[in-house]
């Protein structure tokens, strides 16, 4: 299922509505402002992860055959991932009026992990490369998240769309195992390399809110949530050395993450 497709329509529904009432519309019968926790529990789509490799391999120190060297590029993604956690926020029903403003933060957990292993050949078909990539998300601390939500009110029933900023980790690993065959001489040399750390994005989406009409309840609130987790495009540049004494190869590393989509259901409790 496409996630994305779901931002545009939602933000004009709520735009539309907001657009066709008055700015003077009475106070809903519920009233949304207030502090308010919760929880959620929901699932995270999988991220598109590309690891790209090249390799230089030399024999006596000096490349097996001048300016050559061989690359690979893998693309792949990460499991999709149960996610969950708490919500802290505070909502301002504005004055008279259906709008509402409000600042939100929530921390969760978010474990994903993907990996991709290929073979290539070096010069002449003499070389065999093996490298293996592997990426991980929010594995060693989740995310977390701040933001603000603008909503429209329809008594019980509120619309809103949200955006803020999204800290997790994106940490991958790489490795590339070769074995060279020269005049019926077999060498083999190994390595691998480890990057990344907590990178900083941006949140975007949206849901509906209700406050149920059971008991007299004023306090308690469901709510249905989509957001969008646009992880930074960054390249993570690692190398590393490998020598047995006379063939020895350098390897370089490429990794690049696209975005993770997110849908949750959560309980709100205003005071």
């Amino acid at each position: 299922m496409n996630y994305k497709v779901f931002i545009l329509p939602f933000s004009l529904l709520v735009l539309s509505s907001a657009s066709f009432a008055d700015s003077t519309t009475s106070k809903s019968t519920y009233d949304w402002t207030g502090v308010y926790v919760g929880g959620f529990v929901g699932g995270a789509s999988g991220a598109n992860t590309t690891s790209s490799d090249t390799n230089t391999p030399k024999l006596g120190g000096i490349y097996y055959v001048p300016g050559r060297s061989s690359s690979t590029s893998n693309n792949y993604s990460t499991s999709s991932s149960f996610m969950g956690g708490g919500t802290v926020g505070y909502n301002w029903q504005i004055g008279k009026t259906a709008y509402l403003i409000g600042f939100e933060g929530e921390y969760g957990y978010l474990g994903q992990s993907g990996n991709s292993q290929s073979q290539s050949m070096g010069p002449l078909h003499i070389v065999h490369i093996n490298t293996q990539n592997k990426t991980t998300i929010g594995s060693d601390y989740g995310y977390g998240l701040v933001g603000g939500r603008f909503g429209y009110a329809l008594d019980k029933a509120l619309f809103y769309i949200k955006s803020g900023a999204v800290f997790t980790q994106v940490k991958s690993t790489n490795s590339t195992n070769t074995n060279a065959n020269f005049f019926g001489d077999n060498y083999s040399t190994a390595g691998s390399s480890n990057s990344g750390g907590t990178t900083t994005g941006y949140a975007i989406g949206g849901g509906v809110e209700y406050a149920p009409s059971w008991y007299g309840n004023k306090n308690v609130t469901v709510k249905v949530e989509y957001l969008y987790f646009g992880i930074p495009t960054k390249s993570n540049s690692n190398q590393f050395n490998a020598n047995n004494g006379l063939y020895s190869e350098n390897s370089s590393y490429n990794n690049s993450t696209g975005g993770i989509s997110t849908a949750k259901i959560g309980v709100n409790y205003k005071f």
